[in-house]
């Protein structure tokens, strides 16, 4: 029998979405396997009332409610979750992409001695191998885990799961290990979201800036138009190096892959890095004053001109037409 878990993953008591999504796809693929059973990890305290009618299919989800695992601790974490596992006989852990897991599963694999792909996309329940996408999106590749334990990290799909939310799923509360007070990381500095702006791995609409963008200040503009689409604020690598955005919005290769229905590019060239981790977006509206940038061969809708000059037009424009909604 297989044995899937999947790591819920929570930032300030909430249960991100993505995670959520994966917790319906995985639920899907055991529906195809066969034989298969779901189990989720929560660790941190969380309102699990937002989890009703958003998880799909049957199953248990431990929670482990300590406090002091509210923010993230790699030793505490990888322990639970590893722990879990181990209980349960489990074979596959999944987790969604996110900075978070991309820390966490590399540590679980050696702890666990498991296998471990990254960038894994859903397909057609391969029992005994995984596809994802290799050289950029240009191709894809299957690989077949070396260990029968094996680690999961699936990619963002703009293809929801065919499963429909509600099931029967039961919460189980867990203890995690005793804590002491030299194992406690303190907390520096909290970085917080700017509010009412989603996480970009989550966004519906995602309004991003590359090196044409000039500079930090360049990206208030992006900010206030995202606040005004509801969407978030994204950076290609060269504005991420630069400083002007944190590497939480980073998207690309190297950074977060994402699948927005909308998807605005913006003084970002189009380097194939970047293009892999829009694949899987809905509409790319592309503004960049190079009129042979790379980012056109991919755009839906294309404008040429500067941004600077392009974005007030757009916000005005947008602002007008709301007032007359």
């Amino acid at each position: 029998m297989n044995k899937f878990l999947v790591f819920l993953e929570q930032r300030e008591g909430v249960v991100k979405k993505n995670s959520i999504s994966t917790w319906n796809r995985v639920q899907e693929l055991a529906a195809l396997r066969g034989n298969s059973v779901v189990s989720g990890i929560l660790v941190g305290p969380a309102e699990i009332r937002q989890l009703d009618g958003a998880m799909a299919g049957n199953g248990m989800i431990y929670h482990a409610k300590e406090e002091r695992l509210r923010l993230y601790s790699q030793e505490y974490y990888a322990g639970v979750v590893a722990d879990t596992f181990k209980r349960e006989d489990c074979t596959d852990l999944f987790f969604a992409d996110t900075v978070m897991s991309r820390d966490l599963a590399p540590r679980l694999s050696v702890r666990l001695q498991a296998s471990l792909l990254n960038g894994c996309i859903t397909s057609d329940a391969e029992v005994d191998g995984v596809s994802r996408p290799v050289y950029s999106g240009s191709f894809l590749a299957s690989f077949i885990p070396k260990r029968y334990q094996r680690i999961f990290i699936l990619s963002s799909d703009a293809q929801l799961s065919s499963c429909s939310a509600g099931g029967n799923i039961d919460f189980i509360d867990v203890e995690p290990r005793s804590f002491s007070i030299k194992d406690i990381v303190p907390v520096v500095r909290q970085i917080v979201m700017r509010e009412g702006m989603p996480d970009v791995s989550e966004a519906r609409i995602i309004v991003a800036g590359g090196r044409g963008m000039g500079g930090a200040e360049g990206f208030t503009l992006l900010e206030q138009l995202a606040l005004l689409l509801g969407g978030a604020v994204g950076a290609s690598r060269t504005a991420v190096d630069e400083g002007w955005r944190p590497h939480a919005e980073q998207i690309g290769q190297t950074g977060k892959t994402v699948a927005p229905a909308l998807y605005f590019a913006c003084g970002i060239s189009g380097a194939v890095q970047h293009l892999a981790g829009i694949g899987s977006a809905g509409i790319v509206v592309a503004i960049n004053c190079d009129r042979h940038a790379p980012i056109f061969d991919v755009a839906d809708y294309g404008l040429t001109g500067d941004v600077h000059i392009v974005l007030p037009k757009l916000l005005d424009s947008l602002k007008e037409f709301l007032k007359t909604q």
